[in-house]
């Protein structure tokens, strides 16, 4: 008889990439900073829910300081999320499970973003900052890890600076001119 779980893990993992503007080619591209090595299962997770009231925290990474749970998983934004549209559903959100409110929502000292919610199809709320419903990664296993992001160019870690457009701008940085 042949065992045909690791085939269904794999199918699910290509039908749930894609569902998120993925393909199974896309992988995260390392930076030069020490970027997470990726995890070799990407198996769907349970939906992060708090039990008491909903906390974001900051981590830092190799990424520098980005959004967490307060177990310290990665929280990631997705780009056609703009402006609180939950695009991420179904096997997107089995790949890229919603962080669910549960009570009043707090964040860390010092971060200057609103949180606030979003309601998702089931009736239940996603936690959103500066308006983009937050997710976590299924392939982020430990805290510190950001192995999603910037898959398929839409999914990156959501930092206290992301604004209700976007990751925030560069600084801007001017080099002097130097004839010689």
């Amino acid at each position: 008889m042949i065992d045909v779980r690791p085939l269904s893990a794999l199918t699910l993992a290509t039908c749930a990439l894609a569902a998120c503007g993925g393909s199974p080619s896309t992988s995260p591209t390392p930076s030069s900073a020490g970027a997470s090595t990726p995890a070799t299962s990407a198996s769907p997770t349970q939906t992060p829910t708090a039990s008491g009231p909903t906390t974001v925290s900051t981590g830092t990474t190799a990424l520098g300081t980005v959004l967490t749970t307060p177990q310290g998983l990665t929280l990631y934004y997705f780009t056609p999320e703009k402006g609180g549209v939950v695009a991420c559903t179904a096997g997107c959100a089995s790949t890229w499970p919603p962080l669910k409110a549960s009570g009043a929502a707090s964040e860390p000292s010092g971060v200057t973003g609103a949180l606030g919610t979003v309601a998702l199809a089931d009736g239940s709320m996603e936690v959103t900052y500066n308006g983009w419903p937050l997710h976590t990664y299924a392939a982020d296993t430990a805290a510190g890890q950001t192995n999603g992001q910037g898959i398929a160019g839409k999914w990156f870690a959501a930092t206290p600076s992301l604004t209700t457009n976007g990751a925030a701008p560069a600084a801007a940085t001017s080099t002097p001119y130097n004839p010689y």
